[in-house]
């Protein structure tokens, strides 16, 4: 049962506390070897606690946070030490997760991510990406094509593509003589 298991935590965690013969840089070395193995306990700047599994990344925090947080993120501040997206966290660290609006999911996150929830957000959010991508480069085609006044149809795609692809092997041709 988790709550028991957080409960038994707590319960240690206040009897260091209340531990008037320790010095703080003790309560900080025995708070940070009492945490699970199994279990990381992170803390944000305002002191809001969230646990995450072992070997969990920047990035999974801040997918914890909230998905769009985690889509955004650029960078996370460890301890107040700038860390990247990959840095794995431990018990007891505090992580400010930084974020940009020009931000998107870049694949290369999916590597070292560990959470299952965080990397089928990822792929989710990459494959939308991905088919706005492809629906915005057919209205610029059709766009493109309608003012030459060629008709947007499947004749022509083929055409096009025929033309393109002749155009790839002829720069592949040159680049290898």
């Amino acid at each position: 049962n988790k709550n028991s298991g957080f409960d038994k935590w707590i319960a240690q965690i206040r009897e260091l506390i209340e531990n008037k013969d320790k010095n703080a840089l003790d309560f900080i070395d025995d708070f940070k070897s009492n945490l699970y193995t199994k279990e990381i306990f992170v803390f944000t700047p305002k002191g809001d606690l969230f646990t995450l599994p072992s070997n969990a990344t920047a990035l999974d925090f801040a997918f914890s946070i909230h998905s769009e947080v985690g889509a955004s993120c650029i960078g996370a501040k460890l301890n107040s030490k700038l860390v990247p997206l990959s840095h794995i966290l431990k018990s007891g660290d505090q992580v400010e997760i930084l974020t940009s609006k020009q931000q998107i999911p870049k694949e290369g996150w999916l590597d070292f991510v560990i959470t299952s929830k965080v990397k089928s957000k990822i792929k989710q959010t990459l494959k939308d990406e991905k088919k706005k991508l492809a629906n915005d480069g057919k209205e610029i085609l059709e766009r493109k094509l309608t003012s030459l006044k060629v008709a947007f149809d499947e004749k022509n795609l083929k055409e096009l593509m025929k033309l393109y692809q002749m155009t790839e092997h002829t720069e592949m041709y040159f680049q290898i003589s």
